[in-house]
C-alpha cells in the first residue's frame, strides 16, 4: 500500500469546547477595566498616524489581563477574554454619547474611540492566527449581555454591535471579515439548541451528495439572497403584467396572476413585522423603509381594490380608480427595489451607500427649507388678507412648491400686492435658488466624497448588514417569502397536532419547494467538502484553499471531471498530490539546466537582516534618534565656534 493510501482525510477541528458566558454584570466589570485603561493611556488628543504608536505590546497586553480570570488555567482566563471586543464595542458606544454631550472635547473623545477600534483590530487580527475557531465562535458570534443602569441589556455578539455602531475599522479586519464569509456560505450556523451561540456546521465537510440534498441548508445567507432576487424578479414581473392588463372603466373580478401579485405582497409584508418583531428598532435602516413605503403602498391598494370589488354597488367605484392609481405611483419603488438585493455587487452597493447618505444630508436642507416656506407663505398670506379676501393664496402656495424645482412664475404675482408680493418673491427665489440649492449640492458633495474617500470600509459594513439580515432573526424553518405563506397555511392545517407531525410536514413542504435549487447546491457543497478536507489534510483553515493562486504551483485541487456524486475524497486527494509532485520535479529540473541561474545564499542572507531591520521600528527609531544628536552635536559646535568669532571681533573693534 502507498503512502498516498494510507493519508487521512479528515482533521477534527482544534477547538470544540463550549466556555460559560460571563455574567452581565461581570461584562460590565470588564468593559470599565478597559474604559479605564483607555482613559489613562490616552490624556490627549492624537493624529491618526500617531495612534499606532500609541498602541503598545505592553497595552494590548493589559486589555488582556483587563479581562480578569487565572491566568493558569485556560478555560478561566478565555472564558472572560471571549468578552474582550464585546466590552470594547459597548465602551466605544460610551465614547459616542460622550461626544454628544461634550462637544468642546469632540476631538479628545473621537480619539479615544479610534484607539478602541484599533484595539479590536489588533486583538481580532492576533486571535486569528492563534485559533480561528475561538475567535468566530466565541469572540464574535457569541451573544453576551452587559449590565446597565436600566438592567441587563439585550443579548448581542461583536458582530452586530459592530455593524449597528458602523466601526468600519473593526469590520474590515480580516478576521472580521473572514467570519462573515464563513457565515454567508454556511460553514457556521446558529445553533439549533442555543440561539445565542453559533457552531460550525459539519455538513460542509461531507462528500455525501444526499446529506447537502436538505432544506435546512437553505438557511445559508447566499441561498437565501439568492431566492430573494429571483423572487423579487418574478415579484416585478407580476407587478407589471397587473398594472398593463388592469382595466378601471368596470370593475373585473381577481385573475390568478392578480391573485398570486396578492399573496407575494402578503408575504412580503409578514415576513417584515417578524423580522421587526425578533430584530427590533435595528432592523429599521434606510433602504428596509424604502421597501416598507413599497409594501405600505400596494397593500393601500389591495385594500381598496378588495373594497370596491366587494363592498361597493357601483360599477365604476372611486375606490377602483385610487387603487389602481396608488399601483401605479409605486412602480418606481417597485424597480428600484431590486438594487436592494443587487447590493452584493461592489459599485452597486457603494452607490447605494451614496444615496443614503445624501438622503441623509437632506434633512438640514429639508429643515431649513421648510421654515423659510412657513415664514415666506405667512407674508404672503397677510398681503392676500390685506384686501379683505383670501383668493389668490392658492396658486401663491402653488408657485412657492414649484420654485423650488426651478418651475416658479412670476406673473403670479403681477397683480398681487404690487410691489409688496413681487418685492418678497424676489426674495424668496434669491433665497432657495442662490443659497439653499447651494447648501444641498455641497452637503451630497459632502456626502459623497466621504464615501467614495471610504468605499471598501463602507462596502464591508453594508456587506454586513446584508449578511446579518438573513440570520439575525431566528428561524427554525427558512421560508423565504412568499414561500412562507406555505408555512402559514401548513401551522393552521396543523393546529393543535403533536410537534414531531408538524415539523415533519414542514420539512417535507420545504423540501419539494427548494429541490429545484438544492440540486445544484448540493453537487457545488460536495465540490467544496473535497476541498475542505484536503485543507484538512495539511492541517491548514477551511477556507485556505478556495481560490487557486496562479503562482504557487502546489496549490489548487484536481477536482474531477464532470458531475461527481461519488462519496470520497481520496480520488482528488491522490490526483492533487501526483499533480503537485509532477510541478514541482519539472520546475526544480528546468531551474538546474543553467547552474548560475539560481541566486545564492548571500542573497538571503542580506534579505533577512534587510528584513529584520525594517520589522523592527524601535531599532529603526533609534538609528533616527541617533543621527538627530549628531546632527544636533555639530550644529552646536558650529554655533560655539560662531560664538567665538563674534567674541574676537566685537574684541577688536573695541581696541
Amino acid at each position: 500500500m502507498s503512502e498516498v493510501d494510507i493519508l487521512p482525510i479528515s482533521v477534527r477541528s482544534q477547538d470544540d469546547t463550549v466556555l460559560e458566558v460571563p455574567t452581565p454584570r461581570q461584562v460590565l466589570r470588564i468593559a470599565i477595566n478597559l474604559k479605564y485603561l483607555i482613559d489613562s493611556m490616552i490624556t490627549r488628543h492624537y493624529n491618526d498616524g500617531d495612534i499606532d504608536a500609541v498602541i503598545t505590546e505592553e497595552f494590548v497586553t493589559l486589555a488582556y489581563k483587563a479581562c480578569g480570570g487565572d491566568e493558569k488555567d485556560t478555560q478561566s482566563s478565555k472564558k472572560y477574554q471571549a468578552v474582550i471586543v464585546f466590552a470594547l464595542l459597548n465602551v466605544y458606544s460610551w465614547y459616542q454619547s460622550i461626544i454628544n454631550d461634550e462637544i468642546h472635547e469632540i476631538n479628545f473623545f473621537i480619539t479615544r474611540s479610534i484607539v478602541v477600534q484599533k484595539l479590536c483590530q489588533i486583538i481580532i487580527e492576533r486571535e486569528e492566527k492563534k485559533n480561528i475557531h475561538y475567535l468566530f465562535n466565541h469572540i464574535l458570534l457569541r451573544r453576551y449581555s452587559i449590565f446597565e443602569i436600566a438592567g441587563s441589556s439585550n443579548q448581542m455578539n461583536a458582530v452586530e454591535l459592530a455593524t449597528d455602531l458602523h466601526c468600519t475599522i473593526i469590520v474590515g479586519t480580516s478576521g472580521f471579515q473572514r467570519c462573515l464569509v464563513w457565515l454567508w456560505d454556511g460553514w457556521i450556523i446558529q445553533s439549533p439548541k442555543n440561539l445565542d451561540c453559533f457552531i460550525k456546521e459539519e455538513i460542509v465537510v461531507s462528500t455525501s451528495y444526499l446529506d447537502h440534498f436538505t432544506p435546512q441548508r437553505i438557511k445559508t445567507p447566499k441561498y437565501q439572497n439568492f431566492l430573494t432576487i429571483l423572487f423579487s424578479v418574478i415579484y416585478l414581473i407580476l407587478y407589471s403584467t397587473v398594472m398593463n392588463e388592469k382595466l378601471i372603466i368596470n370593475i373585473e373580478p381577481i385573475n390568478k396572476k392578480e391573485f398570486c401579485f396578492i399573496l407575494f405582497t402578503l408575504g412580503y409584508v409578514i415576513d417584515e413585522i417578524m423580522k421587526f418583531h425578533y430584530i427590533g428598532i435595528a432592523y429599521f435602516q434606510f433602504w428596509t423603509c424604502f421597501n416598507d413605503s413599497l409594501y405600505l403602498l400596494v397593500t393601500l391598494s389591495i385594500i381598496l381594490r378588495l373594497k370596491s370589488l366587494y363592498l361597493s354597488n357601483s360599477p365604476n367605484d372611486t375606490y377602483g380608480v385610487i387603487s389602481y392609481r396608488l399601483l401605479a405611483c409605486a412602480v418606481p419603488l417597485a424597480w428600484s427595489r431590486l438594487l436592494l438585493y443587487l447590493e452584493s455587487q461592489k459599485f452597486i452597493g457603494i452607490m447605494l451607500v451614496v444615496v443614503k447618505h445624501m438622503m441623509r444630508e437632506s434633512i438640514i436642507f429639508f429643515f431649513l427649507l421648510i421654515l423659510l416656506l412657513l415664514g415666506f407663505l405667512q407674508g404672503f398670506i397677510a398681503l392676500d388678507l390685506s384686501d379683505g379676501e383670501l383668493d389668490v393664496t392658492n396658486s401663491v402656495i402653488n408657485n412657492l412648491l414649484a420654485t423650488i424645482i426651478g418651475f416658479g412664475d412670476l406673473s403670479v404675482f403681477e397683480n398681487f400686492a404690487s410691489p409688496y408680493a413681487t418685492i418678497l418673491y424676489y426674495c424668496y427665489s434669491f433665497v432657495i435658488s442662490v443659497i439653499l440649492l447651494n447648501i444641498l449640492i455641497a452637503l451630497y458633495s459632502n456626502a459623497y466624497q466621504n464615501v467614495v474617500d471610504n468605499a471598501d470600509s463602507e462596502y464591508m459594513c453594508l456587506m454586513s448588514q446584508k449578511t446579518l439580515r438573513f440570520i439575525r432573526a431566528p428561524d427554525e424553518n427558512v421560508f423565504v417569502p412568499p414561500c412562507n405563506i406555505f408555512e402559514i397555511i401548513l401551522s393552521l392545517i396543523l393546529l393543535g397536532q403533536n410537534e414531531a407531525i408538524k415539523q415533519s410536514a414542514l420539512y417535507v413542504v420545504m423540501t419539494l419547494l427548494y429541490a429545484p435549487l438544492l440540486i445544484i447546491t448540493s453537487l457545488w457543497e460536495v465540490r467544496t467538502a473535497r476541498r475542505i478536507k484536503y485543507n484538512r489534510l495539511w492541517g491548514v483553515p477551511d477556507d485556505s484553499n478556495q481560490q487557486d493562486t496562479i503562482w504557487d504551483l502546489t496549490d489548487g485541487y484536481v477536482e474531477s471531471v464532470g458531475i461527481s456524486l461519488r462519496n470520497d475524497a481520496e480520488t482528488g486527494i491522490k490526483a492533487t498530490l501526483k499533480k503537485n509532485s509532477t510541478m514541482l520535479i519539472e520546475q526544480s529540473q528546468e531551474e538546474k539546466k543553467d547552474p548560475k541561474f539560481s541566486v545564492t545564499e548571500e542573497w538571503y542572507d542580506r534579505l533577512e537582516k534587510l528584513k529584520n531591520t525594517s520589522n523592527n521600528p524601535q531599532s529603526t527609531l533609534l538609528k533616527l534618534l541617533y543621527e538627530q544628536n549628531k546632527n544636533i552635536i555639530k550644529l552646536t559646535k558650529k554655533i560655539e565656534k560662531l560664538d567665538r568669532k563674534l567674541e574676537i571681533l566685537q574684541q577688536k573693534k573695541k581696541d
